[in-house]
């Protein structure tokens, strides 16, 4: 009985995966810094590996020293989404590069991302986890600089990766 069961399980297993799609790239992120003091900037590094037998996209959309082809997803310790930073001035503008990049088949990219705080409000003290994700684009499909997505898009997520920030430095005690 037990080996009809572990069968019927590993039978079940196989067709899950191959109804997986394998994905065009895969995508990691780090920080060099696993702490930060509230109110410093956090940086993010981003790099795409091509995991296809075809060439695949990492043109870099960078906007305010953040790669916007990812989508970023970051909780707080209590599963909340991070608040986003509200600009000042939303009608001056941003600032933006475009650099082109194709991958070659078991390519990796440079780091790319950039300062994610920017975006999010990670000055309260706590752990955070950050991911993110980037949509595979099809030979007619190009990013598009307004950030719209596209609702047939599927994305590629990155690993998920925790951050501590720590409150600021008290300040010395007065000597009596």
């Amino acid at each position: 009985m037990r080996i009809l069961l572990g069968l019927l399980m590993l039978g079940v297993t196989g067709v899950a995966y191959s109804q997986t799609p394998h994905q065009p790239f895969s995508i990691t992120v780090s920080t060099a810094k696993a702490e930060v003091r509230s109110g410093d900037p956090v940086y993010l590094n981003v790099v795409m590996t091509n995991t296809s037998d075809h060439d695949v996209d990492c043109t870099i959309y960078a906007s305010n020293a953040l790669d916007r082809n990812y989508r970023y997803y970051i909780l707080d310790e209590d599963g909340q989404p991070a608040p986003k930073i509200r600009r000042r001035y939303p009608e001056i503008g941003e600032t933006f590069s475009l650099r082109p990049c194709i991958l070659k088949p078991g390519e990796t990219s440079l780091p790319s991302g950039g300062m994610i705080s920017i975006l999010y409000d990670l000055r309260r003290p706590g752990k955070y986890t950050i991911q993110a994700s980037r949509p595979i684009w099809g030979d007619d499909q190009r990013p598009e600089p307004s950030g719209a997505v596209q609702s047939d898009q599927v994305d590629v997520k990155s690993n998920i990766i925790t951050i501590t920030v720590v409150g600021p430095e008290a300040p010395p005690a007065e000597l009596k």
